[in-house]
């Protein structure tokens, strides 16, 4: 059966590092409401010491991640010269750490961390690391400013650290300061931040091989994040602009305007496509998560005063499970973005879209569940829904389909799970197949 989620579904983990006082704010990580910030955060309890307060400022979640196919919660290290800079892979009950698995990077040298890490679709775990001493796993380049740092993926299964090895790197100017993967896991994105006016964005093959320049902006890049079409966002830790856009199919740089100054991190919220930036101690208000909409508005979620936030992700909400059972066209919801936007209460329109790999016509019984199964078999079909907790919906699906569920504005349903999964026949050639299953939380 799948593990149920740790940080609640839709909502934002971010986390914070530099922390040297209580009035400028300490280190932790946090769940947040992605829309409502009057809703009150979730601090999480029982952090390793490594991730939490330090008067000296030298501890903290440089970055966090959160891998949703087992609920693991995954923060990097910033920490103090001589000691381990580590990757945390965390299991959490409620709010607090009851598990939390180590990987060491290498040792710092001065003030070793992980300023990014990202998730390949099979689990494992990209990371960068820098300011580290020689001999680490990844210490595969020397700096005159930086010490050693690199690249290289966190197998959390059998407990390796692989680094990826670039021929070039010693090519990379400045330090590595973000990372991201691309959707089908084939290469990954690193900025380099060279001075507050300078920054680059390099792509290489996950396996290795030659980094190629793809782009330059003009600030110090920061952390990088690849958005539902497949650009790449950067943001800036100097600028304006301090958030910039790279299309790899036509190798353009495109600034994108903002108000909020010096940004840190940035996230993707899949189902919307909006986005959440975290400023910088220089950004405006600093030390704050931001929404930014399709249309490039922006609203001041959080300020938290917990120092520099240096991490961001969401628990997607809606979200895919299960296999599909082809027919003659195999089937996927169309999450990223979702249509129908987010399950909010008192989302009247709020729908799931359902789409095939080709053409096609169907009829289809649509099972909206209270519970989730384990795959199991059903008239050659795959079910992940419990049908005897179904209420089902009976349409034709001609290529896609919408399945609407509108949301009443009762917190009575706060929290209420669904599971939803269609069953297909397909015309004319009455061949079975059947969806994925996905689940929302009623937000």
């Amino acid at each position: 059966m799948p593990v149920a989620a740790q940080v609640p579904d839709g909502w934002i983990v971010w986390g914070s590092f530099m922390g040297v006082n209580a009035t400028l704010g300490q280190n932790g990580i946090w769940f947040s409401h992605p829309r409502d910030g009057l809703v009150p955060s979730i601090r999480v309890t029982g952090l390793p010491p490594a991730l939490g307060y330090d008067p000296a400022g030298l501890r903290g979640a440089a970055c966090i991640s959160y891998r949703s196919s087992d609920g693991m919660l995954i923060a990097g290290e910033r920490a103090p010269a001589g000691t381990s800079v580590d990757l945390h892979v965390m299991r959490l009950q409620g709010s607090a750490v009851v598990f939390d698995q180590l990987f060491s990077v290498g040792t710092s040298a001065g003030v070793g961390e992980i300023p990014q890490a990202a998730l390949l679709p099979d689990g494992r775990i990209v990371v960068a690391a820098t300011a580290l001493q020689p001999g680490g796993p990844l210490a595969q380049f020397q700096t005159l400013q930086y010490a050693w740092q690199g690249v290289g993926i966190v197998d959390t299964i059998s407990g390796s650290v692989t680094p990826i090895p670039i021929s070039n790197l010693s090519s990379f100017p400045g330090v590595i300061n973000g990372l991201a993967v691309t959707p089908d896991g084939q290469d990954v994105y690193i900025t380099n931040y060279i001075s507050g006016t300078l920054g680059d964005l390099w792509r290489v093959p996950i396996a290795g091989g030659t980094a190629t320049l793809v782009a330059t902006v003009t600030a110090g890049a920061s952390n990088v994040a690849i958005d539902n079409d497949g650009t790449v966002l950067v943001t800036a830790l100097a600028g304006p602009p301090n958030l910039f856009r790279y299309n790899p199919w036509n190798g353009t740089v495109t600034p994108i305007a903002t108000v909020s100054g010096p940004l840190n991190a940035v996230a993707v919220e899949r189902a919307s496509g909006e986005y959440v930036l975290a400023t910088a101690n220089a950004g405006s208000p600093s030390r704050s998560l931001i929404r930014m909409n399709a249309f490039g508005a922006e609203t001041v979620l959080l300020s938290p005063n917990q120092q520099t936030i240096s991490g961001v992700d969401f628990n997607p909400n809606p979200e895919a499970y299960g296999a599909s059972t082809p027919g003659a066209v195999d089937y996927f919801w169309k999450l990223a973005p979702n249509p129908g936007g987010l399950p909010l209460l008192g989302n009247v329109g709020f729908s799931l879209t359902l789409a095939g790999t080709a053409s096609t016509v169907a009829n289809a019984i649509t099972a909206i569940s209270l519970q989730r199964t384990a795959p199991t078999p059903w008239f050659g079909l795959t079910s992940h829904v419990d049908l005897a907790l179904a209420a089902v919906q009976f349409t034709v699906m001609v290529d896609e389909m919408t399945v609407p569920l509108p949301l009443p504005n009762n917190p009575a349903f706060l929290g209420v799970e669904l599971f939803v999964q269609t069953f297909l026949s397909e015309l004319p050639t009455e061949l079975l197949a059947a969806s994925p299953g996905v689940s929302l939380t009623l937000m």
